[in-house]
């Protein structure tokens, strides 16, 4: 490339005959350039077809050395020393390119190169016949598309073209970015894989109870994940892939002893089909067995909030803030209720998810869609998730104004824990009730067995608390940075949020990023942050699952899981205008009725 930008140099001329056997033109070297990146491109994903078309063409260069010592004609035959070690080395790292062709890639590889062949035919071709008159000489069809190959390869044609001079330049550049995307479709990672089928999800639910399983556990259950199970399924590892990077969600979940197997199934088939392996939010102890598989790239990101039932209490001076968001509520006359998913009435399903779809769409006037990957669940309120527990407040009228959905993990033991997902809130619900759905949870966790509840993440949380106890003890750098955060906190809330979690005087969980080599990074934000907030880029969200049995299909939106739009609508209009003639005990059904 060089080569071909700048005037041309002795060295520069010695290291294009070692790679060509011959000067070139600087087209030539231009298309040669982009051709030999592609390849650099693929060996560095391990791919074993760049590691053929890389032998191939030193076999062939080899080849033609040969022939010309052997024909006793002009060449550069010290050439064959570099390229029998280059041979030599190929060999010998044969199995360092583990990476086979996807099927799926093939097809499009075919595709891109038959559409790439008629494109240039078409109007490159074209365009030369429509100029043929332009040519010194006449010259006819054959040499014609002697004189086209030639340009798109970037060679001298047979003919002297007296036509624009761009034209062939033109054709050159078309036909290297045509190889080049065959190149780079040829060596792209496989597609995602289809999410999880429903056997593999009940064995993940299973899965989630185990005593070992943390409080990210439950969100691996989201509908659009992918399962990579120990031997023995005794553990499993949950992800996604998009834009090339398999993305793991928290911890594996399962058995503690069985968690280093299911990471090396995960690492064994992300390897396999060309992705990009990472984590995003791993614990401390998963974080270690990471780091001894090659996955030592990381940092913290913040630390996941969580609250010791055993100890909490709402006493004292330092909870005086949340003593006085629980009472604000209290005299505002809302009502607070915890029940199962399970035992939600059609009714009040429906209801929660007008709340929580307006809530999503953040006061635009739309209906936001579902987001998150690592610390949020799909699938509000539709049955899908029959063990989450809703915190729901109520107006004094008896509609729902507020609610926070939690998830159980770990209930197959001795100190189950739970892990808050979401907590949408009504326009018009008062302060302090996000609070109170807290206390009224940490109560319910107390009084049925959990040990511990998991409130929301707190990204960078030592530098936040840092600057809060002494600002000037920080560098530049670190007030820079909280500078920043204090002035996006408007759109990002990290600020914010890690005040409202400091209410509770939790402790902290960090969670850290992984990946296998820096380089990684690009591609892991862009998977990241179309996984986390619903990109348009990421157009495969949760599917339909299993529906809670008895549930009218007329309430339920089969597609998407959400609710019709028939019924959605006299929802929204009810919801609209408040409706005060309907008691809170008949918004649930008749088993929650039962357990009080």
């Amino acid at each position: 490339m060089v080569y071909a930008a700048t005037a041309r140099t002795a060295w520069l001329e010695r290291i294009v005959v070692t790679v060509c056997g011959t000067t070139v033109s600087a087209a030539h070297a231009v298309l040669l350039g982009l051709v030999l990146l592609g390849l650099a491109h693929g060996l560095g994903r391990r791919r074993r077809t760049a590691w053929l078309l890389v032998m191939a063409l030193v076999v062939w260069s080899s080849l033609t050395e040969i022939e010309a010592l052997v024909m006793r004609v002009p060449g550069e035959p010290w050439r064959l020393i570099p390229l029998a070690l280059a041979t030599v080395s190929l060999i010998g790292a044969r199995d360092a390119f583990p990476v086979l062709p996807d099927p799926h890639r093939i097809r499009q590889t075919a595709a891109v190169a038959a559409a790439s062949g008629v494109t240039l035919l078409v109007i490159g071709g074209g365009g030369l016949f429509a100029m043929r008159g332009r040519f010194a000489a006449p010259l006819s069809t054959t040499d014609l598309g002697r004189e086209f190959l030639a340009a798109v390869a970037a060679n001298t044609g047979p003919g002297d073209f007296q036509g624009p001079s761009w034209m062939l330049s033109g054709l050159a550049l078309a036909g290297g970015l045509a190889l080049i995307a065959v190149i780079l479709t040829l060596f792209a990672a496989a597609p995602p894989p289809e999410p999880a089928k429903p056997s593999e999800r009940a064995a993940v639910r299973s899965l989630v109870a185990h005593p070992d399983s943390g409080t990210l556990a439950p969100f691996a259950l989201r509908y659009d994940k992918t399962y990579a199970f120990e031997p023995g399924r005794r553990a499993a590892v949950g992800y996604r892939v998009l834009a090339g990077a398999a993305v793991v969600g928290g911890d594996p979940v399962g058995a503690r002893d069985a968690w280093p197997a299911a990471i090396d199934a995960f690492l064994d088939e992300a390897e396999r089909r060309g992705w990009r392996p990472a984590v995003l939010g791993a614990g401390t102890a998963a974080r270690q067995l990471w780091s001894e598989r090659g996955m030592r790239c990381g940092f913290g990101i913040g630390d996941e909030v969580l609250v010791d039932v055993g100890t909490f209490s709402d006493r004292g001076r330092v909870m005086r803030n949340v003593r006085q968001a629980v009472k604000r509520t209290e005299n505002a006359g809302v009502q607070v209720l915890v029940v199962p998913e399970r035992e939600l009435s059609v009714d009040l399903s429906a209801e929660l998810r007008v709340i929580y779809r307006d809530w999503l769409g953040r006061g635009t006037g739309h209906h936001g869609r579902e987001h998150g990957f690592a610390m949020n669940l799909d699938a509000m309120a539709e049955g899908r998730h029959p063990d989450a527990l809703l915190a729901i407040a109520f107006a004094p009228e008896g509609y729902a104004i507020s609610f926070q959905r939690y998830l159980p993990a770990g209930t197959a033991g001795t100190a189950p824990v739970l892990s808050l997902d979401v907590m949408p809130r009504d326009r018009l619900a008062p302060n302090g009730v996000n609070e109170r759905l807290i206390v009224a949870t940490i109560d319910y966790a107390a009084t049925n067995g959990y040990a511990a509840v998991s409130l929301n993440f707190a990204a960078f949380r030592t530098l936040l608390e840092a600057y809060r106890r002494n600002p000037h003890s920080l560098g530049r750098r670190a007030r820079l940075t909280h500078r920043a955060i204090h002035l996006l906190d408007p759109l990002i809330q990290v600020e914010s949020l890690y005040r409202f979690n400091a209410k509770f005087k939790p402790g902290w969980l960090p969670r850290a990023v992984l990946v296998r080599s820096w380089l990684d990074l690009p591609a892991f934000a862009i998977a990241a942050f179309g996984l986390e907030f619903a990109l348009p880029y990421d157009r495969r969200h949760s599917r339909p699952g299993e529906l809670r049995p008895g549930l009218p299909n007329s309430v339920i939106h089969q597609p998407g899981g959400s609710v019709s739009g028939p019924v959605l609508g006299q929802l929204e209009r009810a919801h609209a205008s408040r409706p005060a003639d309907r008691p809170v005990s008949t918004m649930f059904s008749e088993s929650s009725e039962r357990h009080g």
